[in-house]
């Protein structure tokens, strides 16, 4: 490494192996600004955050503050933000940032008063318009008292200051004497006779209570280091639960369990290895470390017991899983995994350069394992433009015609704010048709319609001139409020103040009459919770009543339909269901919607939180029986009243792979990549009251080939996606099927290009078929997942689903909510509300009333809820960041001590490589986490994925300070940290890249400039240890800190400007 004089680094070099090395470059202005990287060639290879040759360039006025950036592209230098300040009162600052395409810029203005606090900010919006933030009420002290909700404003407003001292709907808080919230007063909402008021109790310096105005509650105990040792939840109709943790000395977490029972958590001093798996009932798990902190083993009540070994660079080489089946990888001299070995054969990863790939260094270029290959190529912003797939199971099975077998391209391009702008997908293998979709975005940032066109000879086509979908607006919140189908059909979306979704209501010209085919209306309790859906259309109206318990699960569904096309045909159900304390599902019943009487009671029972055996109250004993590996995954379900079997296999990444019936005749055989996306499906299906064989392929996401072998017919589909959800689907000839969807996105209708309806489907609150209309092959279906029809089973992406029973088939490898006491059961179905919450993955359940769902990006769409086909979005940052590198792109280390892709995904946006073994070690040692865990090692509570590094390793001997340019003279001078006051951050372990973004997570007054690491080399007495910031000086805090009124002394590491 080389530096100047003033300790700034110019120049780093490192060896990547004995005929390679790569070395960076940084340039400064006068004022010591970083201003340019630049990368070279081997023999000299810049490294930045892509390892290709481009440049980024940053530019300042004569304050040192930010005016613009630019960056090269493959259509040259462009710029990607610009930044401007105005001097008159209130200080204003304006960003711009350019899509470098046809689509509106993006713009925002903040206001500031005399003592930095922000007063709004104006930002473009839907349909050339602009919104601005509430009203904010500061108390005395500078505390907020009192939030407003956003509302529209003029374009004036951009350029200059309007007073606005109207509140839209506040948001009212209450504080302490100590500056703690103590109680928040929501809006009151259309129908509600009272306002919601969630009240904090702080009960001692280690115990807070939460009680909501709608009788529920949750209390939180923690230690003197900030980790939560119990959490408890209790509901209005008596309904409670609890759970507990342990933690070693050095802070990682050794325990979890459930306290449902009148038992206290009972904590090992020291553990030594796990204990076998626990089958006491209270879900125990237990994790162990080495003197690093490294996981070494693991034993969980759903998925047994695994043991993982490391390196010596702390790169983890072989996990065991309780089925005794092992993993390896192995490393190049960078740290980045090169092959994969598992029973069925091994993964291989090539890095830097490969035929055909393009700004390939650094990058994963190619990955190969039996069942199929991928390559890949990027643009010179470090994103995926080309990705070409050969699909090699294709000859596996029953043997498909070669031509399947590929190679299948699916190229993207982005515009400078990463969105898609452009996707063209891979051509059939016979006709060589192939699709294009557009998509454009509006003033606000968010998709505003797609467009596609297919041609018939192999060559794409220029313009995209079929809508699919048009006419996208956004209210002021950014949630979805209209859109227009490419057939006529028009949804609208309404809304409370508390952001619920009210009403869903679709409807269009259809052969030349007004149709509505859906106008539902919501109603919720308080604590958001839909109640009542009443649906009335054209041609049927439905009526469903919804009852929950204390804690959110559902407890009875009412449901009605009557057809009024269909002769007026009425269909009913009721039922009603039980949960332990734990979230198991316990009873199931079925009563006569007439009498209200049980005609069936299923009655689960358990191991743990796999159901053994379910019985009927009609049917008998052992009406269902099931059985499980020790991995956790369904491997027999025996039904006895209806004398059918299913035999399900797994292979050693816990994917079914194969079901047979009770005769062991095939049912179902599966094949995936890498990273778990399933490429092949082979299955007996009934066509024309003839059961054949149907082979589905999945050359990506976007496109899938059907080949019945008795037709010998290869058709292909071609997905189209808004928000993480499918719109659309169209054939090699351009005929068109439309899906409009519920509040879970579960299809409803299937529209020809006319507006006719192809497919009417409802649904009984599990996923089980309610009302179905129409053709029924469309595998989309509940949450718009794919229904394996020959097992019953949706396929969620991460592993499958049984509506049957309301259940997974298998466990699930992340936690879904480490603090919630429904969220280690790891095979319930979206902690029991599926009327208000969806599961996109299979991992992560997401309520659509309230919080954002976390959709895909692939399509630039944005965050936010996808309900209704994009009912809410939300966070102009999600939305910005348009389509992310594919899963596929990211070799899959084992759970527990890799990164996830949700942390991949953190890495990422903190600036660090998911691949580079260094950025990886940055990662794991200070703790980038994100929102999911999958248990273990996690001592200090995750602040989700918004929070940018949180310090995973406790230890209070080094960390970093966010000061102003006079500070850092200061600590050099003293070697001393100045001392804390009461609600003061004074030193974290987050690490910050953006001024702007250590302001607001650490609650800092002034903007700082500096970040400053340092060893701290006395022994303070903390206050605070670990928790978590609170807002303060108009930041939204949520940072991690450590608080002291002692001196600390301290050893400079380091000093890094802040952008």
């Amino acid at each position: 490494m080389t530096f100047l004089s003033f300790n700034l680094l110019t120049g780093a070099e490192s060896p990547v192996s004995e005929k390679q090395e790569r070395s960076s470059n940084v340039e400064y202005n006068e004022i010591l600004k970083s201003v340019k990287d630049f990368l070279r060639k081997p023999p000299y290879i810049l490294i930045t955050s892509q390892l290709i040759p481009s440049h980024s360039k940053s530019e300042y006025d004569n304050f040192g503050r930010l005016v613009g950036s630019s960056s090269d592209t493959d259509d040259g230098s462009r710029t990607t933000a610009s930044y401007s300040y105005d001097a008159s009162f209130p200080l204003s600052a304006k960003t711009t940032f350019p899509t470098g395409a046809g689509d509106p810029d993006f713009s925002s203005r903040t206001y500031t008063d005399g003592l930095g606090r922000n007063i709004y900010t104006v930002k473009s919006a839907s349909n050339g318009g602009y919104v601005l933030t509430g009203r904010l009420v500061y108390d005395g002290t500078g505390k907020v008292v009192r939030k407003g909700q956003n509302n529209w404003a003029t374009s004036g407003e951009m350029g200059r200051f309007v007073l606005h001292l109207e509140e839209r709907n506040p948001t009212s808080f209450e504080y302490d004497p100590i500056g703690r919230i103590k109680k928040t007063i929501e809006p009151t909402a259309v129908g509600e006779t009272s306002p919601t008021t969630i009240t904090t109790t702080y009960n001692s310096a280690f115990e807070t209570t939460e009680d909501h105005s709608s009788g529920t509650s949750k209390r939180i105990v923690k230690d003197a280091r900030g980790q939560i040792l119990y959490v408890e939840d209790f509901g209005n109709d008596g309904s409670a639960a609890k759970i507990g943790f342990c933690y070693d000395i050095s802070g990682n977490r050794i325990k979890k369990s459930d306290l449902n029972d009148t038992s206290t958590m009972s904590c090992p001093t020291t553990l030594v290895g796990v204990p076998t798996k626990d089958t006491s009932g209270r879900n125990q798990t237990y994790w162990s470390y080495d003197a690093f902190g490294k996981l070494r083993g693991e034993s969980d009540p759903d998925l047994g017991v695994s043991f993982y070994t490391y390196n010596a660079f702390g790169d983890l080489t072989s996990s065991t899983n309780a089925k005794g089946v092992t993993t390896t990888l192995s490393y190049d001299g960078v740290g980045r995994i090169t092959t994969k070995s598992i029973p069925e054969g091994n993964i291989a990863y090539t890095y830097d350069s490969f035929s055909g790939s393009e700004n390939a260094l650094g990058k994963l270029v190619r990955v190969e394992d039996g069942n199929q290959s991928k390559t890949f190529s990027y643009d010179k912003l470090g994103r995926v433009k080309k990705e070409i797939r050969t699909i090699l199971a294709t000859s596996a099975g029953n043997p498909l015609p070669t031509e399947t077998q590929g190679p299948y391209i699916t190229e993207t391009r982005y515009d400078l704010l990463g969105r898609v702008t452009r996707i063209d997908y891979p051509e059939h293998p016979i006709s060589h048709g192939r699709m294009r979709a557009c998509y454009d975005y509006g003033s606000a940032g968010y998709i505003e319609g797609i467009s596609v066109q297919v041609n018939t000879n192999g060559i794409l086509p220029g313009y995209c001139s079929k809508d699919i979908v048009e006419n996208i607006s956004y209210n002021e919140f950014g949630q979805t409020s209209s859109l227009r189908l490419g057939n006529g059909i028009t949804t609208y979306y309404s809304y409370d103040v508390k952001g619920r979704m009210i009403r869903l209501n679709s409807s269009g010209d259809v052969g030349g009459n007004t149709k509505v085919l859906q106008d539902a209306v919501y109603s919720f309790n308080p604590n958001n919770n839909i109640t009542n859906i009443s649906n009335t259309t054209t041609d049927f109206n439905t009526q469903y009543d919804y009852g929950y318990d204390g804690i959110g699960r559902l407890t009875s569904a009412n449901g009605s339909y009557l057809g009024i096309a269909e002769g007026n045909l009425s269909k009913r159900f009721q039922q009603s269901f039980d949960y332990a304390k734990n979230g198991n599902l316990t009873a199931k019943r079925i009563h006569d919607p007439a009498s209200g009487s049980v005609q069936d009671e299923w009655s689960y029972q358990y191991t743990n939180h796999q159901v053994t055996n379910i019985d009927s109250s009609k049917s008998g004993a052992d009406t269902l029986i099931l059985q499980y590996d020790a991995n956790g995954n369904l491997t027999r379900q025996r039904d006895n009243v209806k004398d059918l079997t299913k035999r399900i296999q797994v292979d050693s990444q816990d994917r079914i792979t194969q079901i047979q019936d009770g005769n062991n005749a095939i049912l179902g055989t599966y094949w995936y990549d890498e990273s778990g996306f399933r490429i092949r499906r082979s299955a007996l299906e009934e066509k024309n009251n003839v059961f054949t064989n149907v082979e589905i392929l999945y050359p990506s996401k976007f496109y899938g080939l059907e080949f019945i072998e008795s037709e010998n017919v290869i058709t292909s589909v071609n997905n189209v996606y808004l928000n993480g959800v499918r719109i659309a689907a169209m054939n090699e000839a351009g005929a068109l099927a439309y899906y409009l969807t519920d509040q879970v996105d579960s299809v409803s209708h299937v529209l020809d290009d006319e507006g006719n309806t192809l497919s009417q489907m409802q649904y009984q609150p599990y996923g089980e078929t309610f009302v179905q209309r129409g053709d029924l092959n469309f595998s989309p279906k509940y949450n718009s997942q794919e229904l394996d029809r020959e097992s019953g089973f949706y396929f969620y992406n991460a592993r499958y689903y049984d509506p049957g029973i309301a259940r997974f088939t298998s466990a699930d490898t992340i936690i879904d909510g480490e603090f919630d006491t429904q969220g280690w059961n790891r095979f319930s179905y979206v902690k029991g509300n599926p009327i208000g919450a969806k599961d996109p993955s299979g991992h992560d359940a997401c309520t659509t009333s309230r919080t954002p769902c976390k959709t895909e990006t692939l399509l630039g769409g944005g965050g936010g809820n996808s309900a209704g086909l994009g009912a809410a979005v939300t966070g102009l940052l999600a939305n910005l960041l348009g389509m992310g590198e594919k899963k596929s792109s990211q070799p899959d280390k084992p759970r527990s001590t890799s990164v996830t892709p949700n942390d991949a995904k953190d890495m990422t946006k903190s600036g660090l490589d998911p691949l580079n073994k260094a950025d990886v070690k940055n990662f794991l040692d200070k703790g980038i986490k994100s929102g999911v865990t999958y248990g273990g090692n996690s001592g200090i509570k995750s602040q989700g994925s918004t929070s940018p590094l949180e310090a995973k390793n406790t230890s209070t001997t080094s960390g970093y300070r966010y000061v102003t340019k006079g500070e850092v003279q200061a600590i050099k001078d003293t070697g001393m940290l100045r001392g804390g006051r009461e609600g003061e951050t004074y030193f974290t372990k987050d690490l910050y890249k953006s001024g702007a973004k250590a302001q607001e997570r650490l609650s800092l007054e002034n903007k700082p400039t500096h970040r400053v690491e340092f060893e701290v080399l006395n022994d303070p007495k903390f206050q605070d240890y670990g928790s978590k910031v609170k807002p303060r000086y108009n930041q939204p805090g949520q940072g991690s800190e450590f608080m002291t009124t002692d001196p600390v002394k301290v050893k400079l590491i380091n000093v890094q400007p802040l952008k």
